[in-house]
């Protein structure tokens, strides 16, 4: 027998439990559908890095630690979070030989603390917790181990089925992650670029690792690019490597540049594993306008990789209302919903959907060694603005660089040579990365 509701969230991650708690706190008959059993387990590593008190995508968060909520003014809603956390204030790049780039004054940041933070480390797992149980308050219905198979539109219903289940309603929210099945379904894929396919694995160390605290480290040693942050509890580290070479040993890779890295192996002296974790990201184009048939896609499953937890947050409580809006004014169409894909032009689409992803850091360690990183990295001197927004941190960095390249011309003409070769062989690279991968049509 088919069972239907007012509206089917299909995710239990941040935009999916944020959508059904908005729309269901609404008066909204909610089904809620995750194909993991235990909803709040993260099966991949999560820095739960959340920035604060800074503009992103035109939303922003506050954490209220007296009441222990996350509020988000601009979205006009708040939610709890008691578990642990630890502040963040910003980015510092390494080069192979210990050089670094800060962003921000860690000076000042080590001494006024909570002040001057751009972020905290969050547990993941716990803010899920919270949201499902708010979800549980307000009478939505979780069903957990549902893995969606077929989406259809039949008449003025949305049919969802999945592990011998099929529930209908007049409208879905989508919220099923990055490699969305749901947009493959709905053909949406066929009309993305494909820029590769990127692996990733991360450790997660216990011990003591010398970085600055609140620090999100890029390191790039000689045999790749690495990243090295501290979690939300003390004494605990995540370590990752990234490759869009389907075949290349991370593993390997951590292992050497943990334990014989000529200049960073002696940060993980006193550090041991313990946990490992893999993830596969096939990365696609964001999707202009993502609904189709009923269907409206938030959160990573129309973005690029994946969305920030600010970005899935407001998108969720956003989709939430405006379904709320589409069926009490029964417009459950195009028409109903377009208050959120006004949003999503504006704020997301617009600005950034355009954007090219580039190749990925493998070859530019191919190009340059390791004594021209040092020298790239020596020629800024100051700290650079402190910032938690890639969108902010990429452009910032290509435009310092950019001022510097008469310099860089000047002393070490080769370097200008190789990143000019390189810039002009960027499509001939990309394919390469692309045949590498797969696009998950």
């Amino acid at each position: 027998m088919v069972k239907r509701y007012d509206l089917v969230v299909v995710g239990a991650g941040p935009a999916g439990l944020m959508a059904a708690k908005t729309a269901s706190e609404n008066g909204v008959k909610v089904a809620l559908l995750e194909r993991k059993t235990d909803l709040t387990r993260i099966r991949r590593v999560d820095h739960g890095a959340l920035g604060v008190n800074e503009y992103m995508c035109g939303q922003m968060v506050t954490f209220n630690t007296k009441a222990k909520r996350l509020c988000f003014p601009v979205g006009g809603f708040s939610i709890p979070y008691d578990g642990p956390y630890s502040n963040l204030y910003g980015f510092q790049i390494h080069s192979p030989g210990g050089k670094r780039i800060l962003f921000g004054d860690w000076k000042k940041a080590k001494r006024e603390g909570d002040q001057v933070r751009l972020g905290i480390a969050l547990d993941k797992g716990v803010l899920l917790e919270r949201l499902l149980k708010e979800c549980r308050n307000y009478d939505v219905e979780v069903l957990p181990g549902i893995n969606v198979s077929e989406i259809e539109k039949r008449g003025e219903w949305v049919q969802v089925t999945g592990s011998g289940k099929t529930i209908e309603a007049p409208l879905v929210i989508a919220a099923d992650g990055i490699n969305s099945r749901i947009a493959r379904l709905l053909g949406f894929n066929k009309e993305r670029k494909f820029f590769g396919t990127q692996r990733n694995v991360t450790w997660t160390l216990e011990g003591d690792i010398p970085i600055d605290p609140g620090s999100l480290n890029f390191i790039i040693a000689e045999n790749g690019v690495f990243s090295v942050s501290s979690a939300h509890k003390k004494g605990m580290f995540h370590v990752g490597a990234g490759s869009y070479n389907t075949q290349a040993d991370l593993n390997l890779r951590l292992e050497k540049f943990t334990k014989e890295d000529k200049v960073y192996k002696s940060w993980f002296v006193n550090a041991r594993k313990v946990e490992v974790v893999n993830c596969v990201v096939s990365t696609l184009s964001p999707i202009k306008e993502p609904f189709k048939d009923n269907i409206l896609l938030v959160g990573d499953a129309a973005w690029v990789m994946q969305f920030s937890n600010l970005a899935a947050l407001s998108a969720g409580g956003k989709a939430g209302n405006v379904v709320t809006l589409a069926l009490i004014e029964k417009k459950c169409n195009r028409e109903g919903i377009a208050s959120y894909l006004e949003w999503w032009e504006k704020y997301f689409y617009g600005p950034y959907g355009a954007y090219e992803f580039g190749v990925g850091s493998d070859k530019y360690i191919e190009i340059l060694n390791g004594e021209e990183f040092d020298y790239l990295a020596a020629l800024i001197q100051n700290p650079m603005p402190a910032t938690l927004n890639v969108y902010t941190l990429f452009p910032l960095i290509g435009k310092t660089y950019a001022e510097l390249f008469p310099k860089i011309y000047e002393e070490r003409p080769q370097i200008m040579e190789k990143l000019i070769e390189m810039r002009s062989h960027m499509d001939e690279l990309m394919e390469i990365q692309k045949k590498l991968g797969f696009p998950n049509r």
